[in-house]
């Protein structure tokens, strides 16, 4: 059972979230470029900052999402929510981590640059579990979302796992990754999350 406080926090969470991301792809798609690799020592902490935000709203949509749908009734979502909220832990140990190496007196082999790269590497797993996330949210929703939730959720979900998963067999290349990118990932993800903030918010 969701509490009164925990809706505002998932709504807030949310919303947070929606921010984050779409800051997050301004500042690297247009300010530093996207052939830009490694850490950038301008906004690098900027950038790590915002990933810092974006990774918490994160962890408190999927923690609270489990009780908004009730997944103690729900092994698939329960299941879900827990692989979520494991996976983005470990993201979120890559947000500041090269900054602290780049401004700190961090002597080891391991430069920011190599972080970063790591980080981003990473992040195509994260997605897929995301879309995993997002797929049992929309199956466990009982009219919590909006109406237009479901669809969005789905078309999120199976179409970025569908893409994911021709990039990992190598059957599609940069010139088609990056638009589905910004379709499933900067588009409809954040369309997803504004209906997740309409959800805790619905009594």
């Amino acid at each position: 059972m969701i509490t009164q406080k925990e809706r505002e926090l998932g709504s807030r969470f949310a919303l947070i979230n929606i921010g984050a991301t779409i800051a997050s792809f301004v500042i690297l798609a247009f300010v530093i470029g996207p052939d830009q690799t490694g850490y950038d020592e301008s906004l690098g902490p900027i950038t790590n900052l915002i990933g810092l935000a974006q990774g918490l709203s994160f962890l408190g949509i999927v923690r609270l999402s489990g009780k908004l749908f009730n997944s103690n009734e729900n092994p698939l979502l329960a299941g879900a929510v827990a692989v979520a909220y494991g996976t983005a832990v470990v993201g979120l140990m890559f947000t500041l981590t090269p900054t602290f190496i780049a401004n700190g007196f961090y002597q080891g082999t391991m430069s920011a640059d190599m972080v970063t790269d790591l980080g981003f590497a990473l992040n195509f797993t994260q997605f897929l579990i995301g879309a995993l996330w997002v797929s049992q949210v929309v199956r466990a929703d009982e009219g919590q979302l909006p109406s237009w939730g479901k669809l969005v959720g789905n078309t999120q979900a199976y179409g970025s796992a569908a893409v994911l998963f021709a990039f990992y067999f190598g059957v599609i290349g940069q010139a088609l990754f990056v638009p589905a990118l910004l379709v499933f990932g900067i588009v409809l993800y954040p369309v997803f999350i504004y209906g997740m903030s309409q959800a805790f918010s619905n009594n």
